[in-house]
């Protein structure tokens, strides 16, 4: 491989027995996007860190124009050109914007830091990309959206020549979506910079990408211009070995990533009534009634047993504070809870748990996990309780039962070894394998598919219709993705800015656009946190 660009050849990189890469070889040209594809486990993570310098391959070089590079931490990267903004934000919460932004390339003068003039640059930056808040404002004031375009902004100022983007748009709402894509195309265009971006939604990627790499086991199996590679061929390669044997089923691919969803007028929204509701699923599970206080303006929402609901409406209009109320990790400031017709206020997440509420998290390295146990004790965490006799831990009861959920999620990886090992999308599958342990009555998932590729979506839709169907659960699912609560969810509610009105519109009345238009309506200036 010749030429100018950042020139992958042949490298490889192996973990103990497992090879998480083997031999590959790619090139990320200047000016353009370069779309890297493929399933939870394929390389996609290891080959970013060894583009990054977090890793150092075993075999292999990398050049970038035509000069060898080697790598030993992040720093030399760095220097050589290259920025890399991970899917699991690095930004340090007590820090500012501008500091954030200038975190290792502070702007020095006379010996002193040159405060005025870094906060002087990070305004002009985030006015130019985007971002509403300060310079002066702290990191961990702003939602997640805006810190991952600070992520953004930050590679920008380092003035890299190729940059490496992480699942950029997976905590972003679709108007922020367009406007990074839009960044996106304005790097390559007009500054010529590199681009390498992973993404499993196969919208943005063909919105975007002039070049597409698909990994699969480690291997590119993968390579072409995306005007040219066919649409089919790509699901095949994100989907890799999820598959049971046969031909890939396109068309429930196509309806996982919103491909040909139909747009209509909020004329054609149908609406279904408590009483239908009623009649279709069983008992009411839970009904919160103005729930109101800590950023909530007003919640009215009941779901069933044996029901999906799915809770869709812009990033900051109160969907995970309300999960967060009902799991007892926020405390209930005013209105009411009845679970299956008893009054419920959980003063902890324990309180709920014993109650019989599960809940999955957004962020799993912040909150869901602890990183130096195993998967499968990570799993076992909230059932302890029930494995205990006499005062005995019955572990080989315990462990099998923790065995069959895994099973169920399809882990793909150690799972005795510390779940910090696994890809980012089989630690969302353990904790999944966690919350369906605990056999609740109410299962909370926020973002449950967030970061996980397309065939490990349709093993985790399958678990969640299961345990709606087969053991009564009611589910609640909270998605940024309108297209995933179209497929998931039986019927689907909106939240703005804080509220949400009780109304519940049929999977089946509703599009994606429509759910857009519903959660702009009415939405305040300021959302709720």
């Amino acid at each position: 491989m010749t030429g100018e660009g950042l020139l992958v050849d042949s490298i490889s990189k192996s973990y103990g027995p497992t090879k998480a890469l083997t031999n590959v070889s790619l090139r990320i040209r200047p000016g353009q996007v370069t779309a890297l594809i493929g399933h939870n486990g394929a390389g996609k993570s290891t080959l970013l860190r060894s583009l990054s310098g977090a890793e150092v391959p075993d075999e292999g070089s990398i050049r970038i124009d035509g000069e060898a590079q080697e790598f030993h931490g992040p720093r030399d990267a760095s220097d050589a050109g290259i920025a890399c903004v991970y899917q699991e934000l690095s930004l340090v919460d007590q820090l500012t914007v501008a500091q954030n932004i200038f975190l290792g390339q502070e702007t020095v003068s006379g010996g002193l830091l040159s405060r005025r003039e870094m906060n002087k640059t990070a305004d002009r930056l985030c006015a130019e990309y985007g971002i509403t808040a300060r310079a002066g404002d702290l990191i961990s004031s702003l939602p997640v959206a805006q810190r991952q375009m600070v992520e953004v902004v930050r590679a920008i100022n380092q003035n890299a020549k190729y940059i490496l983007l992480d699942e950029p748009t997976t905590a972003l709402e679709q108007e922020q979506v367009d406007h990074l894509l839009g960044i996106i195309r304005r790097l390559t265009t007009e500054q010529g910079i590199g681009v390498l971006l992973v993404d499993h939604k196969l919208d943005e990627v063909f919105a975007v990408a002039d070049h597409l790499i698909g990994l699969s086991g480690g291997q590119v199996v993968l390579d072409g211009s995306a005007a040219e590679v066919d649409r089919a061929a790509v699901i095949q390669a994100i989907v890799g070995d999820h598959g049971e044997g046969g031909p890939v089923d396109t068309a429930a691919v196509a309806a996982i990533v919103g491909d040909g969803v139909g747009e209509t007028s909020l004329d054609d929204v149908e609406t279904i009534t408590e009483a239908a509701r009623a009649r279709e699923f069983g008992r009411p599970v839970l009904e919160a009634s103005g729930i109101s206080g800590n950023n909530l303006a007003g919640i009215d929402l009941t779901v069933h047993a044996g029901e999906i609901l799915g809770i869709y409406g812009l990033v900051g209009s109160g969907r995970t504070r309300f999960l967060r109320t009902v799991y007892g990790a926020f405390p209930l400031a005013s209105g009411s809870l009845r679970l299956l017709g008893e009054d419920y206020r959980p003063s902890s997440p324990a309180k709920a748990i014993k109650a019989g509420v599960a809940f999955l998290s957004e962020e799993r390295k912040f909150d869901g996990f602890v990183p130096q146990m195993s998967s499968i004790e990570n799993v076992v965490l909230p059932v302890l309780g029930k494995y205990i006799r006499a005062g005995v831990l019955r572990w080989r009861a315990l462990k099998g039962s923790a065995d069959d959920v895994l099973r169920q999620v399809t882990i793909r990886g150690e799972v005795s070894a510390p779940i910090t090992s696994l890809s980012g999308g089989n630690q969302q599958k353990a904790l999944f394998a966690r919350a369906t342990l605990q056999a609740p009555l109410l299962l909370l998932l926020d973002e449950p598919t967030k970061g996980v590729d397309i065939g490990a979506k349709r093993e985790i839709y399958g678990v969640i219709r299961s345990l709606a169907q087969e053991k009564n659960v009611a589910v609640i699912v909270v998605s940024s993705e309108e297209e995933e609560l179209t497929e998931l969810a039986d019927s689907i509610a909106v939240f703005r800015s804080g509220a949400c009105d009780g109304v519940v519109y049929p999977r089946a009345s509703v599009s994606a656009a429509q759910l857009r238009e519903l959660a702009w309506a009415d939405a305040a200036p300021t959302p709720a946190a």
